[in-house]
């Protein structure tokens, strides 16, 4: 074998090496603690000097990895995930770039690394606009340790995939142990230092989350953290395909006669033990009937009785003299930015959580009036609605397709459903109630509630600014049914901790096929739906009360991910300002190293 194929080799093993990694660290993955190891390949192939050789490898690399990582999105269209692998592959060869023009700037390897990786995921995120493709990501196989999802409230997820990269870029140092050159003495001595100093880092973060764990767990003994009075968690189990069907009456009937029935049961047991529950969340869209803007509701007078009819059979389903506050996943049709249409689905819709009392239907349809400012259904709470504002790019919006017509076009043929307006991101949050003190003299605590509809549950900022808008608990109404019986869910648990830790809030997931399930702010699992072992589709619903901590706040939840984009921009300026320095290959055991072509690797098989 000469050397170019035997280069190639080794680089298509590396490829092959790292997805396997990934795909066993990321959940539901066995080996969660491979995280720290994921990266290492793909930073041993920006080990060559300049040219494009590395950037083929690197790119074809990334394209591989987020072809096997985001396989779930294969079960809506397989031309999302080529399309998303493709876009986003990207971000790895400029994260690559980056690192090269660092280290040769002698910023030190292990500082590098890490920054850099943190300036990729967050990329992710940004790169279609601001509809990416969050994940996957590498704090998600942190959900696997209690201690280290509490120290998201310190690090954020993205602190959290820094220290991932982190023990990656020590790793790369490992193979120079077998070269016996004359310097592999202090190679080990480097090795050994730099595994000291990650090691370090990774056992305080262990401690500081685990002390936030017990944090919480004291703030609880205290009666400073309480919790709330059941919430009711529906999971209807609908497959996609009866789903997309919903137009047909049969099919619809279906779906809301199965929410109704597990609705009823929940309600009736909680009568029993003579609890009121603080609301019913149905997951995304599950309401198969849409809901009319007021201006809407006159000039189509059937569907406007239609929702009527929805709101009067779900007050049947109320046991007498219970508080009856829904949360229900619906799409809503207004008058956009077209003007009125002759047909109500040629009109623009949301994807919306409607916040109604089912105690306030009346006997008899109500006659709307849009020309009354500010006019509302009587059964809507105020504020009665929070619209999804994170759309799914391809999906649900098409990125570009109002400078340019066609891209629609080829979104429609990909997607079955109608394009969604994003909503409002400035609404405030849903007043849920009070929690009655614990102690005589303690204070009422408002129960405030921010939503994320569907995969909005991966973006931190979104969820941290229902923080800053004083919301206490989290609710995500999903409907993951689109992505099959696949790992993805896990994701979404994994997800769903790390978002309650970054920001000390409990957190609800109300998925149709699953997880459905409830977090305290530490994203520790309270209540989850479970038949049979198992957690995805499968039926059922669960009512357990949330914690609500108002009076704390994290560090991350005050400076959010500034800290890192600060950190990065200093190491920028930094290596512009020192200049270009020889650099030291990454064998050398990770205390400066740079990508340069290992010593025995002739020039003509870079």
């Amino acid at each position: 074998m000469n050397d170019r194929m035997r280069t190639a080799a080794e680089r298509v093993g590396l490829i092959a090496l790292g997805v396997a990694l990934e795909t066993l660290a990321q959940p539901p993955g066995a080996a969660p603690a491979l995280v720290f190891l994921q990266d290492a390949p793909f930073l041993a192939i920006l080990a060559h000097r300049g040219g494009v050789r590395w950037k083929r490898w690197a790119f074809l690399y990334a394209l591989v990895k987020f072809l096997v990582g985001l396989r779930w999105l294969a079960e809506v269209h397989v031309s999302l995930v080529i399309g998303a692998s493709f876009v986003l592959a990207l971000t790895f060869l400029a994260w690559g770039g980056l690192i090269r023009f660092l280290v040769r700037r002698r910023v030190p390897w292990l500082l590098a690394v890490p920054v850099t990786a943190v300036l990729q995921e967050m990329s992710q995120t940004v790169v279609m606009g601001s509809t990416g493709m969050p994940w996957p990501c590498r704090s998600l196989a942190f959900a696997a340790w209690p201690s280290l999802v509490g120290a998201a409230s310190i690090l954020g997820a993205y602190g959290l995939s820094a220290l991932a990269a982190l023990g990656s870029a020590w790793a790369c140092g490992l193979p120079s142990l077998v070269r016996d050159d004359g310097g592999r003495g202090e190679r080990v001595r480097q090795l050994v230092r730099s595994g000291v100093l990650v090691a370090a880092l990774v056992g305080l973060a262990v401690w500081r989350g685990g002390a936030r764990v017990d944090d919480l767990d004291a703030r609880i003994t205290q009666g400073a953290a309480v919790r709330t009075r059941p919430l009711v968690l529906v999971q209807g189990n609908v497959p996609q395909s009866l789903k997309n069907d919903r137009g047909h009456q049969q099919s619809a009937e279906t779906i809301f006669e199965d929410h109704l029935r597990l609705t009823r049961d929940a309600l009736l047991d909680l009568a029993d033990h003579r609890e009121e529950p603080l609301a019913v969340l149905w997951p995304e869209t599950m309401v198969p009937w849409p809901f009319l803007d007021p201006a809407l509701a006159a000039k189509f007078p059937e569907m406007w009785e239609s929702e009527f009819n929805v709101l009067s059979r779900i007050r049947e389903v109320v046991p007498e003299r219970m508080s009856a506050p829904f949360l229900l996943g619906v799409n809503r049709y207004f008058v956009g930015r077209a003007g009125p249409q002759d047909e109500l689905l040629r009109h623009d819709t949301t994807d919306s959580l409607f916040h109604v009392d089912a105690t306030k239907v009346p006997p008899t349809l109500p006659q709307p009036d849009p020309k009354v400012p500010g006019w509302r259904p009587p059964w809507e709470l105020v504020p009665g609605r929070h619209d999804k504002v994170v759309l799914v790019p391809w999906g649900e919006c098409t990125p570009g397709g109002e400078w340019f017509p066609p891209l629609r076009r080829l979104r429609d043929a990909i997607s079955i459903i109608p394009e969604i307006t994003p909503g409002d991101a400035g609404v405030d949050p849903f007043f849920l109630g009070y929690v009655r003190p614990q102690q005589p003299g303690g204070p009422n605590r408002e129960v405030l509630a921010g939503t994320i509809i569907c995969f909005e549950i991966a973006f931190p900022a979104r969820c941290r600014a229902w923080r800053e808008r004083g919301a206490s608990v989290l609710l995500n109404a999903a409907n993951y049914a689109w992505y099959g019986d696949t790992g993805m869910p896990a994701q979404v648990m994994a997800l769903g901790r790390l978002r309650a830790a970054e920001l000390s809030m409990a957190l609800a997931i109300a998925g149709n096929t699953g997880p459905t399930a409830i977090l305290d702010p530490v994203g520790r699992v309270t209540a989850q739906v479970e038949r049979g072992g198992k957690t995805q589709f499968v039926e059922g619903s669960i009512a357990g009360p949330l914690l609500v901590d108002p009076g704390f706040r994290t560090l991350y939840s005050r400076v959010g991910d500034w800290p890192w984009l600060l950190g990065a921009f200093a190491l920028l300026v930094g290596a512009l300002i020192r200049g270009r320095g020889p650099g030291v290959p990454p064998g050398s055991g990770g205390a400066g190293a740079a990508p340069e072509a290992h010593p025995q690797h002739p020039p003509e098989a870079r």
